[in-house]
C-alpha cells in the first residue's frame, strides 16, 4: 500500500518541542566560545555576552569579560536590552490582532482619548512601524533634565506624552521616523484592550508559557536575577565607571523606557524569544507575514523596518535575518536567520558601544557557527547506499526505515558551507519503509550537499549526496 505523508509541498517549518535545550557539540563550542573572546578583544569593550539556539534547539552561551571591578560576568547574568522590547510588544499586539480584538488599521482614536500633538487617526500599524510621524519624547530636550530631577519618579506613559510630546515629525503615513512615543501608545492601547499592563500581558502570554524565567520589567517585577553591572564615564574624565548601585536605582529611567525598550534578559532567553516569534511559534503566520512586511527606513539596521522589527540583509554574510537591535546605556543585539533556523542574540554593559558595534559580533559568531556546522556534517556522514541517484541531477530519493520515517520531524538539505537550501519535499509510505523524495534540485551548483534527517525524539541521520 503506498500512502503520501503529508509534511507539505515544501516543508519549511516542522520541528521537534523541547521542553529542555541541549548543548552545541563541544567543538562548536570551542570554536563559538574563542570567536566571541576575539571579538571582545576586538571591540575592546568591559564585556559581551551571547547565546545561539539552533534549529534543533540546541543552545550555546558564553559569556567573558567584567561584571564589577572585581567580577566577571556570566551567562546567568541579565542586562539591559532596550528597544528589543519592542519586538515583545509588536508581537503581544499581533496576539490581540490574532484574538480578534483588535486590527492593524484601527486608528487610535478607538482606544484612546484625545491627546495634543497626536494625530488621533494614526493606525497601529503606523505604530508598530514608526510611520506615524509623532515625535519622539525621549528626544526633547527637557526630557533628561526632568527624569534627573527625581531619580526615584515612576514615569507614566501618559505624563511623558503630555509633556514632552512636540509637534508631528511629519504626516502619518509619509515618511519612516523612529519614535518611541509609538510604543508608549501601544502599552497604553494593550491595558485598554486586555484590561492590564502590558508587562502583565507580556508575562501571561509569551514569559510564562515559554519558560522565558529573567525577562523582566524592574519598575513593576520583583523576579529580576543577577544583572551584569553598567559601566559609563560618568565626569568625562574617558574612564568608565562602575555605575551599577546607582542604575539599578534609577527608576524614573526605567519606567520612562516602559513598553519601548525597559526589559532585562539574559540571551539565551532572548535568544529563545527571538528564535520562536520569529519561526511562527507564538502569533499567526498572518501576523508573523505582517510583521515581516517592511518600509524604507533609513537610519535602522538594514534600513528596513517591519512592525517592531529590523529587516537585515547587509551586514550577516548576504543571509537574511529579522530582530533589532537595544540601546540604553547596555546595547543588545538579537536577530533570527529564517534560512538556518537560528537565533543569535549579543549583550554588552559598555555604555561606550552601540548595538551597531554588536553587529560585527553577531556576523562572526554567524560565520563560526556555519563553518562548524559543514565540518560536523562531514564528520558524521552515514552510508549513502539507500540514496539514488547519486550523484544527483534534480531529485533525491531516499529509503527510509519505517520506524524512522513515520517519525520524521524536519528535513534540511545544507551545502558544503552549511548553507539551508529550499526544496520541495514528498514522503510515501510504501510497505515496510518510507520514500522520501527532494524535488526541484536542478538549479543547484555541482557540489556536495548533506541531507540532514530530523526524528520527533531528536535522532538524527546525515547523508552525503553529490551534484
Amino acid at each position: 500500500m503506498n500512502k503520501l505523508i503529508q509534511i507539505g509541498s515544501f516543508l519549511v517549518a516542522s520541528f521537534i518541542s523541547i521542553s529542555s535545550f541541549a548543548q552545541v557539540s563541544s567543538t562548536m563550542e570551542t570554536s563559538l566560545d574563542q570567536t566571541l573572546d576575539s571579538m571582545k578583544t576586538v571591540l575592546n569593550t568591559k564585556s559581551l555576552s551571547a547565546a545561539i539556539q539552533t534549529a534543533d534547539g540546541s543552545m550555546w552561551a558564553h559569556a567573558i569579560g567584567n561584571s564589577g571591578t572585581f567580577s566577571q560576568v556570566t551567562t546567568s547574568d541579565s542586562y539591559l536590552i532596550g528597544s528589543v522590547t519592542k519586538t515583545l510588544l509588536s508581537a503581544c499586539v499581533l496576539d490581540l490582532v490574532d484574538d480578534g480584538l483588535i486590527a492593524l488599521d484601527d486608528s487610535i482614536h478607538e482606544f484612546l482619548p484625545t491627546m495634543l500633538n497626536i494625530d488621533s487617526s494614526i493606525t497601529i500599524r503606523q505604530l508598530l512601524n514608526h510611520s506615524s510621524g509623532i515625535f519622539d519624547a525621549l528626544a526633547h530636550p527637557h526630557q533628561p533634565d526632568s527624569m534627573n530631577a527625581d531619580f526615584s519618579r515612576i514615569w507614566t506613559p501618559e505624563e511623558l506624552i503630555q509633556d514632552f510630546v512636540s509637534a508631528p515629525n511629519f504626516a502619518a503615513g509619509t515618511s519612516w521616523s523612529y519614535s518611541n512615543t509609538n510604543y508608549f501608545l501601544l502599552g497604553m492601547i494593550i491595558q485598554e484592550v486586555t484590561g492590564n499592563p502590558f508587562y502583565t500581558e507580556l508575562r501571561n502570554r509569551f514569559y510564562t508559557p515559554l519558560g522565558l524565567t529573567s525577562f523582566c520589567f524592574p519598575t513593576y517585577e520583583s523576579n529580576l536575577g543577577p544583572v551584569a553591572h553598567v559601566w559609563i564615564d560618568l565626569n568625562g574624565d574617558g574612564v568608565l565607571d562602575d555605575v551599577h548601585n546607582f542604575y539599578m536605582n534609577y527608576i524614573s529611567l526605567n519606567s520612562t523606557a516602559g513598553a519601548a525598550g525597559g526589559y532585562y534578559s539574559t540571551p539565551s532567553d532572548c535568544a529563545k524569544w527571538m528564535r520562536a516569534y520569529q519561526r511562527g511559534d507564538v502569533v499567526s503566520a498572518a501576523s508573523l507575514a505582517e510583521a515581516q512586511t517592511v518600509i524604507n527606513a533609513p537610519g535602522a539596521q538594514g534600513n528596513l523596518y517591519g512592525l517592531g522589527l529590523m529587516k537585515n540583509t547587509t551586514h550577516f554574510l548576504g543571509h537574511l535575518a529579522y530582530g533589532h537591535g537595544g540601546d540604553l546605556a547596555y546595547h543588545a543585539s538579537s536577530w533570527y536567520f529564517p534560512e538556518f533556523d537560528i537565533s543569535i542574540t549579543v549583550f554588552n554593559n559598555d555604555n561606550s558601544k552601540t548595538s551597531w558595534n554588536l553587529l560585527p559580533v553577531v556576523r562572526e559568531l554567524l560565520k563560526s557557527f556555519l563553518t562548524n556546522q559543514a565540518a560536523s556534517l562531514n564528520e558524521n556522514t552515514l552510508d549513502n547506499t539507500k540514496v539514488h541517484p547519486n550523484p544527483f541531477t534534480s531529485e533525491i530519493t531516499i529509503n527510509l526505515p519505517a520506524d524512522f520515517g513515520k517519525n520524521l520531524s524536519n528535513i534540511n538539505l545544507y551545502d558544503a558551507e552549511g548553507n539551508n537550501i529550499a526544496k520541495e519535499v514528498s514522503l510515501f509510505e510504501n510497505e515496510n519503509e518510507y520514500i522520501l523524495t527532494l524535488k526541484n534540485l536542478d538549479a543547484l551548483p555541482a557540489g556536495m550537499y548533506f541531507v540532514n534527517l530530523i526524528g520527533q525524539d531528536g535522532s538524527s541521520k546525515i547523508i552525503k549526496v553529490i551534484k
